[in-house]
């Protein structure tokens, strides 16, 4: 069996593959869903109970490449520096976490243990379970905390390892987007 009709078929039975897609395509209803309702406005209505809504949909915004920062800002102008800042750390905590699992399963999935041996070795030399990297490769924009929690699942870094890591490495996003939407507030 050829290379491509084994990876067709891995893909075919993977529950990450259809995860994924569900991901996208709820995530692209929210964004829909979002582009017709002012988060001032779901605030307003729903005042505290707003969270319950908003912070669900920052994850799942999270989870997905269309951007989340948005909502971080966002958290900032309408909570503050501070509940602005600790809502997007919890959701891209969580999101992260989601998506350390996805790698795990993928490693399964793919069964890529057996195909690390076709990895260029160029990349087989990345530290991924290295602390600095685990930290570090979040502060990439866009693809960096994707990258930074799909990656070091697949390839088998210890759940414990990655959760003090990603803790911190989510921190500084957080505080810079909660910033800046509570400096357009503070300025507005």
């Amino acid at each position: 069996m050829s290379t491509t009709r084994r990876f067709s078929a891995r893909l075919i039975r993977s529950p990450v593959f259809y995860t994924i897609v569900f991901i996208f395509v709820a995530g692209w209803f929210a964004m829909q869903w979002m582009a017709d309702h002012d988060i001032q406005e779901i605030r307003e209505t729903y005042g505290i109970r707003a969270v319950a809504i908003l912070l669900p949909t920052h994850v799942l915004m999270a989870l997905t490449p269309f951007p989340s920062d948005l909502f971080s800002i966002a958290n900032g102008a309408l909570y503050g520096m501070t509940i602005g800042t600790v809502l997007s750390w919890i959701a891209w905590y969580i999101a992260a976490m989601i998506q350390f699992g996805l790698g795990r399963r993928a490693r399964k999935d793919f069964d890529l243990e057996q195909e690390a041996d076709r990895i260029p070795s160029w990349l087989r030399g990345v530290p991924v379970e290295h602390p600095l990297y685990l930290i570090c490769i979040r502060q990439v924009p866009w693809l960096g905390m994707h990258i930074g929690s799909f990656v070091p699942g697949a390839a088998g870094v210890r759940w414990q390892r990655f959760l003090w890591c990603s803790a911190i490495g989510t921190l500084p996003g957080s505080l810079v987007m909660s910033g800046i939407g509570a400096g357009i507030m503070r300025w507005s």
